[in-house]
């Protein structure tokens, strides 16, 4: 069957593999599909792929594709779906997912339509009309889930500078991205975190000097082990003399320095309902983005009256991890009592039995004014080599203050707060 994209040829085998990964996700996603095939898959990846697609002529249209014509025709005129192309053009991972989106909101607003018509039939006519209605109706929750499909790859791409980590192919769960994005809950948390500031800019790495490490800078002393080559050219008599006195220019090198994991811990009981789960959730996937900065394993844990599922990400990690963490934060809802002491406990059991090199810290995001075991939850930590830094939510505990090595107070929870808890030292 004939492309409506002009220089699009529906039989290459690019065109194919593309047109298929869109109609197998868009399967996935609505459990099965009724008017999107395979053609109209390769034409809608293409229209977002492409700098300029451009439509035939009506005249070369057959009659079977028309209304394939009229969707296109209406979509690539659309202001929200030129907004979306922005992010799209040459990127084929956002172009697969972005057709996959806009196909679904296409299958089940056409399915809408036929009904509210009395008709039954995926292959009835639409008039253009219809079709600009139709493709209005579906932009904003088209925009809505393009954009926190974004917020996504964005967050796991963070960290995976060339040498720091692996490349993600969102594409391999795609339908599951799609999915996350259509949710409510998860997409509020990611609204969110795209106010937050660049995180980047937060974080400084700390470094240990060492003879035999990277190169940072220069510095003046006798270390000759680290001397530039400019010294050794100089006459002995210099060279000698600006040893003694310990003013050879030399290298400054370095290496980072080894840190354990980081370890948030959340409580979930039913006084964080509302706007201080969504709150507690963007900060822990902000701390996630530091850990990936650091290179650093990644430990989370919510707990009400005991602790819940622990969930692990290592410092090399896949794209099914973020998107199983995604999935399990979407399931959490409020509810339950508060024990901080069990919570700690068993974050510092995590970290003693994970055979952890290096400090480690431990992120414990709480309204709960919990009376807890100081003493012992002092030396707990102690033992790990585990930091504890406290992020009260709208409240206060002296307790916690004491036996903490940073404390702080989310009052009115912005996204500069959650700049404040990332920027640990």
């Amino acid at each position: 069957m004939p492309s409506v994209l002009r220089g699009v040829d529906h039989g290459d085998p690019i065109a194919i593999y593309r047109g298929e990964k869109v109609v197998n996700i868009v399967k996935k996603v609505l459990g099965g599909v009724g008017v999107v095939d395979l053609p109209l898959s390769i034409d809608s990846y293409y229209s977002l792929y492409l700098p300029h697609p451009l439509l035939r002529n009506p005249e070369e249209i057959p009659r079977e594709l028309t209304r394939n014509y009229l969707f296109f025709k209406v979509l690539l005129e659309s202001e929200e779906f030129s907004r979306m192309r922005y992010s799209t053009i040459g990127n084929s991972t956002l172009s697969t997912l972005a057709a996959a989106i806009v196909l679904g909101e296409f299958e089940k607003a056409l399915e809408q339509l036929q009904q509210g018509s009395g008709g039954s039939s995926g292959s009835e006519e639409v008039t253009e009309e219809e079709m600009r209605e139709l493709v209005s109706s579906v932009s904003r929750k088209v925009a809505e889930s393009f954009n926190a499909v974004k917020s996504m790859m964005k967050l796991m791409s963070y960290g995976t500078e060339p040498g720091t980590g692996t490349a993600f192919d969102l594409e391999e769960s795609g339908d599951e991205v799609i999915k996350l994005a259509q949710s409510a809950d998860v997409r509020v948390v990611l609204e969110l975190l795209t106010k937050v500031p660049d995180i980047s800019g937060k974080i400084v790495r700390p470094y240990e000097r060492y003879s035999k490490g990277e190169v940072r800078g220069f510095e003046v002393g006798g270390d000759v082990e680290r001397v530039h080559p400019s010294e050794i050219a100089m006459p002995k008599i210099l060279f000698r003399l600006k040893l003694a006195e310990g003013k050879l220019l030399l290298y400054d090198k370095v290496l980072p320095k080894s840190l354990g994991p980081l370890y948030v811990l959340v409580d979930k009981s039913g006084s964080m309902e509302g706007e201080k789960i969504v709150w507690a959730k963007a900060t822990l996937l902000a701390l996630l983005m530091r850990s990936r900065k650091e290179s650093r394993e990644f430990y989370l844990r919510f707990f009400d009256g005991m602790p819940h599922q622990l969930v692990r990400i290592g410092r090399r990690v896949k794209s099914r991890e973020f998107v199983e963490m995604l999935k399990y934060l979407a399931r959490v809802k409020s509810g339950g009592g508060t024990d901080i002491t069990k919570a700690v406990i068993a974050a510092c059991d995590d970290i003693a039995g994970g055979g952890v090199k290096g400090v480690s810290d431990l992120v414990l995001i709480t309204d709960g004014e919990d009376r807890i075991a100081s003493s012992a939850l002092s030396k707990r930590l102690r033992d790990v080599g585990c930091r504890l830094h406290t992020v009260m939510i709208m409240g206060d505990n002296r307790d916690l203050r004491k036996i903490s090595y940073r404390y702080l107070r989310a009052v009115k929870l912005t996204p500069r707060e959650i700049i404040q808890v990332v920027s640990l030292q």
